[in-house]
């Protein structure tokens, strides 16, 4: 059975690439670094470790508990500095009077600039502040390139880590109900979308539960997963809090701003 057997179709070039820079580093005992990967490819990656002698692989996202983050893969003897990963934090300015900026203004502000996603990491909203972690390679990009989000100008400057305290992730909560916790029910009622409306994405495998790809409408999601729907942002499934009295399933799920 080949290693490739163990993962999804679309995870495979992934895969593919990251067995690459595993033996590549074992080969020349030398150190590799990656863009950001999401959680699932951080598990890809340390089950990978099995197929390569000698290497060792670290990640930071640039504080404890971040999602994305970059991977050093490195020679066993050597142990991995925070300088290693070159992340820089940057500090969005903005004037939030008449609008606040989101997780996807920020995100959507990035790409739009020419950026691809792996070469930027978490993104935070605070009040009157936003933080955006990004690779080192393409900071001053961001500070000169990307003057406005969301059509408010911003100000955007790299932070000192050493000053930096995380915000809470914040959510906007909304409650609903649901006949099952089928994905497709979920989708509908979050997105208020119809539930034939919601298959067409999931078909089209553009969901993510858990950052994996999954195109089965019949999935039943669980307390704590994460959902994100291409265009739409992400949601995590807050609580499940039990049937009403019509036997309907009441879940509260928080939006990510």
């Amino acid at each position: 059975m080949s290693v490739f057997d163990h993962f999804a179709k679309e995870e495979r070039p992934f895969v593919e690439r990251a067995l690459e820079m595993l033996t590549l580093a074992e080969r020349k005992q030398a150190m590799r670094l990656t863009d950001f990967v999401d959680p699932r490819q951080w598990h890809i990656m340390k089950s990978l470790t099995s197929q390569v002698r000698d290497v060792k692989i670290s990640a930071s996202g640039g504080y404890e508990g971040a999602e994305r983050m970059r991977v050093l893969i490195h020679p066993e003897y050597m142990e991995a500095e925070p300088e290693d990963f070159r992340l820089a934090l940057l500090a969005i300015k903005a004037d939030q009077r008449f609008h606040t900026l989101e997780h996807r203004d920020v995100m959507g502000a990035l790409l739009h600039a020419g950026l691809k996603r792996e070469k930027f990491g978490d993104m935070l909203t605070d009040v009157g502040t936003c933080y955006a972690i990004v690779a080192e390679e393409v900071a001053d990009f961001v500070c000169t390139q990307v003057t406005h989000i969301h059509r408010t100008p911003v100000q955007i400057e790299r932070v000192a880590w050493e000053s930096f305290t995380p915000p809470a992730p914040r959510f906007a909560e909304k409650t609903i109900t649901v006949p099952s916790p089928r994905i497709d029910a979920v989708i509908g009622e979050v997105h208020n979308m119809s539930r034939a409306k919601a298959l067409v994405p999931i078909r089209a495998g553009k969901v993510k539960v858990n950052w994996r790809v999954t195109e089965d409408p019949s999935t039943q999601l669980q307390q704590g997963d994460m959902v994100s729907l291409a265009g739409y942002g992400r949601f995590k499934i807050l609580q499940i809090a039990g049937p009403t009295r019509s036997g309907r399933l009441r879940m509260i799920v928080g939006l990510v701003t």
